[in-house]
């Protein structure tokens, strides 16, 4: 919020304006952040409203199904339709809608209702957690454009979001889960008589038992196992060893072995085994993939430019995707649209908020016949324009697909569980073949019984699941704490953190957040009160800051005019105001520095407001505490009249100011030299460096909201907490290494027993299960344990 702060002989004494009172909802009884009023009630959201109404049969008629507005004409594009939606058993269409604005349970009340008031509309469900709407329709009756309208105009704007690879991914790895619990469940059921050392039942049912275990096991290796016989199988043929091959050693040996056991009446085999270390080990990688899955990290401009323009032709207009455009197209770009590509303006005036591109907070004017550059923000009326090259062929889009934008120039870290395991495996089956050469000559079935027990209890499940489960257990808690990893590796490279860029904008301050200073001779109450109202008259962001929190009053502003780039002026109560630039207001003073609006009232120069950016609430503790550890950067796109302010963080030598998108990624590759940096940013002038640096931090006040390609998300408000975030990911490579130790422990202890001939298979898989639970446990409550201690979570 801004705080206003007038500045009069005594610069000690302040004086802040009333913040408004925030009213419960009507309905809810929760705060009404963003009031709607209805007959004098107060309400939270338009679902608490559609409720009430509905609940009191007031007449409350919903939009009615016409043909989609501009906004959503792009759904019906032929090929768009059908790329987005689903068909199920009865020809109807699904489609799911992300809905940012729906905030409480009143919400999803009213939107699962939608079918009663929309013919056409066959059900909705919402999944409230994703916000996210399912809607089945009869598209014979309603046009996709159409339902996206309806829920627009009941207050729910929706968004498109396509993440059906993902999905299907993660469908298939549950099934693969399933099946393999199935399986596990089934024959620990049947291997009953053995583990009670029922004689007599085994004796008859043993053989049945053990082929129909056999049948069960072939489906969880041939299915719910297969991915690692294939990962092995990869990796032998490259020349290299990943957990995966001792994984499939010791499933070849359970298998095997058992097999064998069974076809020979020899014994009922170890198929329970075999089917319990394939469920856990799936398990563990469900478990690491559900912290994240729900967020998206490999975003590209497509993902932040509007999925379909405006072009005129022969005088008309229609939408069409941005892929179809040409150079030589003319566009319309509406009031808040992107503009997709690198254009020429032909008609209107310009007004780009380059603030995602450059950095820079202030709309820049640009004139008939001035280029726009793509990704830029119209926040005036509607423009035209002549696009100058394809959107593939933008500055941005040049930008993103630069050479540091690519994987394979970044530096990656091995996953520490295959650093361990070639070498496991090489001493696993040494040991195997060593104890087997050992015993053959003095008794095969002692050599034979040596051999598969080294391989059965030496298998590296609890390896394995060190990392799906004390990294799976970090990033939920960190998921808790405000920060979103996009993989378990990106935990270690925090660990080995160096140099710490940050961005200014929208990063360390807030975007559209003012502190405002007023130099000048005191105002009356009068006058402060009608040059804030003059202000709410006007949409730039300086007025806005200005116009914030004012009282509401009986004063009426005539004759307003604004001058795009000067000023703003407007009589009130008979006198004539001005606000605006020195030279517009003919201020006889001389400032210099940071934003300033000047004042006059009938010509009488009063003084001149300041605008500060200030620093996100709790950071200035945060950079202290992190500067003791880290070498601290700063990059802005903005210029250096903030040099002074953050020289108590920053050393003068490592604040850059004025700085391109393609200067910040140069900047972060540089630092390549010194150890793993890490770049803290918020817009897309910032996703070059935060590409380019070992780990990106993508700073967004909405975690719902685009944000850059980057390596974790952080909410805004979890920034003060970043050392103790980059402390827990430390706290976490200590832990992987005690579960390794635990790990080794029990692999010396059961090698020693095994290579003997005194560690039969059967009781080398009891044992296996049994070290891969105690890892389990362990790793899940020491980062339970650390994350308390380090007071990320209070329980």
């Amino acid at each position: 919020m801004c705080t206003f702060v007038i500045k009069v002989a005594d610069p000690s004494k302040t004086v802040s304006t009333p913040q408004p009172t925030v009213k419960p909802c009507f309905h809810c009884g929760q705060p009404s952040i963003d009031p709607i009023v209805s007959e004098n009630n107060v309400f939270c959201c338009n679902g608490c409203l559609r409720v009430h109404e509905l609940l009191n049969e007031v007449s409350c008629p919903l939009p009615p199904i016409q043909g989609p507005s501009k906004s959503y004409a792009y759904l019906d594009l032929p090929g768009e339709k059908e790329r987005l939606i689903r068909r199920d058993s009865e020809g109807h269409a699904q489609i799911v809608f992300f809905l940012p604005d729906m905030s409480c349970a009143s919400c999803v009340q009213f939107l699962e209702l939608l079918h009663k008031k929309h013919e056409g509309i066959l059900r909705s469900e919402v999944n409230f957690p994703k916000k996210e709407v399912r809607v089945r329709f009869d598209d014979n009756k309603i046009g996709l454009g159409a339902v996206a309208e309806v829920l627009d105009a009941s207050g729910y704007p929706p968004e498109v979001r396509t993440g059906s690879e993902k999905n299907r991914r993660s469908d298939k790895l549950v099934t693969r889960i399933g099946v393999a619990g199935f399986a596990f469940g089934n024959i620990m059921l049947m291997s009953f008589p053995e583990y009670l050392g029922a004689e007599a039942l085994e004796e008859e049912f043993r053989d049945v038992f053990g082929w129909m275990n056999l049948a069960l096991s072939i489906p969880v290796i041939a299915y719910s196992g297969w991915g690692y016989l294939v990962s092995a199988t990869k990796a032998l043929r490259n020349k290299t060893v990943n957990i995966d091959v001792p994984i499939a050693i010791g499933i070849i040996a359970l298998f095997v072995r058992s097999t064998w056991e069974v076809a020979t009446a020899y014994g009922s085999g170890y198929f329970d085994s075999l089917a319990g270390l394939i469920f856990f080990l799936l398990l563990g990688k469900w478990y690491q993939n559900r912290t994240y899955g729900a967020l998206s990290y490999e975003r590209d401009y497509k993902s932040y430019f509007p999925i379909a323009v405006e072009r005129v032709v022969n005088g008309t207009a229609a939408y069409v995707a941005i892929s179809e455009l040409q150079a030589g197209d003319e566009i319309i770009i509406h009031h808040k649209e992107i503009v997709p590509a690198d254009c020429t303006l032909v008609k209107g005036e310009g007004r780009i908020d380059y603030s995602f591109v450059t950095g820079e907070a202030e709309p820049v004017k640009v004139l008939k016949g001035s280029t726009i550059q793509a990704g830029g923000r119209q926040t005036g009326a509607s423009i035209n324009a002549i696009v100058m090259q394809p959107v593939e062929q933008s500055k941005l889009t040049r930008l993103w697909n630069s050479e540091a934008f690519q994987k394979d120039a970044k530096r990656t870290i091995e996953d520490p569980v295959n650093r361990v395991s070639k070498y496991f495996t090489y001493a696993v089956i040494t040991i195997a073949l060593a104890a087997f050469a050992y015993w053959y000559p003095k008794d095969p079935a002692i050599a034979w019984n040596a051999f598969a027990a080294t391989l059965i209890v030496a298998c590296p499940c609890a390896l394995a699941l060190t990392i799906p489960f004390t990294f799976g257990s970090v990033m939920r808690l960190m998921g808790k704490s405000g920060i979103y990893l996009k993989n378990a590796n990106v935990i270690e490279v925090m660990a080995r953190l160096k140099d710490i860029v940050f961005d200014k904008t929208g990063t360390l301050t807030r975007a559209n957040d003012y502190t405002v200073h007023w130099f000048g001779r005191a105002l009356t109450d009068r006058e402060d009160a009608a040059l804030k109202l003059l202000a709410a008259q006007s949409a730039h962001p300086l007025s806005r800051a200005l116009s914030k929190g004012h009282a509401a009053s009986d004063y009426e502003v005539i004759d307003f005019e604004e001058h795009t780039g000067k000023g703003i002026c407007g009589t009130i109560s008979g006198k004539r105001l001005q606000l605006g630039s020195r030279a517009y207001t003919s201020a006889p003073v001389n400032t210099e520095g940071g934003a300033q609006v000047h004042a006059t009232i009938d010509g009488e120069y009063l003084g001149f407001f300041a605008f500060e950016k200030p620093v996100r609430e709790g950071l200035s503790d945060e950079l202290a505490t992190l500067r003791t550890r880290y070498d601290l950067h700063l990059l802005s796109g903005d210029n250096d009249d903030d040099r002074e302010r953050f020289s108590r963080y920053f050393d003068h030598e490592r604040m850059h100011f004025n700085q391109q998108p393609e200067d910040k990624m140069r900047y972060a590759s540089a630092l390549h030299n010194r150890g793993y940096v890490a770049m803290v940013g918020d817009g897309l002038n910032d996703a070059g460096a935060l590409k380019a640096a070992d780990f990106g931090v993508a700073v967004v006040d909405d975690l719902y909201a685009f944000s850059p390609a980057c390596d974790a998300i952080l909410h805004a408000g979890a920034l003060r907490r970043f050392d103790a975030l980059l402390a827990y990911a430390r706290s976490a490579m200590h832990i992987v290494r005690q579960s390794f130790l635990i790990s080794f422990v029990y692999n010396a202890i059961g090698l020693s027993f095994a290579v003997q001939g005194l560690l039969t298979p059967l009781v080398a898989a009891i044992l296996m299960p049994l070290s891969s639970v105690t890892v389990v446990v362990f790793a899940v409550l020491a980062a339970h344990y650390r994350a308390r201690k380090l007071q990320l979570v209070s329980h």
